[in-house]
């Protein structure tokens, strides 16, 4: 990804945080973790890959499509575009896997030292 574009969704992925944990008045947008935004080259399209530790992410999903408006209105605050991206937003697979990894590695850590 180039370095403008880059720095774009960096700086959309920090706006779409401060929305959901500030702004926002669904509780369960206060556990998302927005893993990664990527955007499209003419920048009209974003994919925002999310990741909750304490929710469903499936309720969660639909719970952004339904506060999809009041989120680009926000947004729209927050950066001047000349075309609001279109979102959408996404489960991050990684975020699982990563949380299966370090369990593994904490139960083999405790079987050694019970050795």
């Amino acid at each position: 990804m180039p370095y403008r574009l880059e720095k774009f969704a960096s700086t959309m992925k920090q706006a779409l945080a401060e929305i959901l944990v500030k702004e926002s008045l669904n509780p369960d947008f206060k556990f998302i973790t927005i893993a990664r935004l990527e955007l499209s080259t003419d920048l009209k399209k974003a994919e925002v890959f999310i990741s909750s530790p304490l929710h469903a992410l499936d309720d969660v999903l639909e719970q952004l499509q339904h506060s999809l408006g009041f989120i680009k209105r926000q947004l729209a605050k927050k950066m001047i575009l000349r075309y609001m991206p279109e979102l959408h937003f996404s489960k991050d697979l990684g975020f699982g896997f990563d949380q299966k990894i370090s369990a593994i590695q904490k139960n083999q850590d405790h079987e050694s030292t019970d050795c």
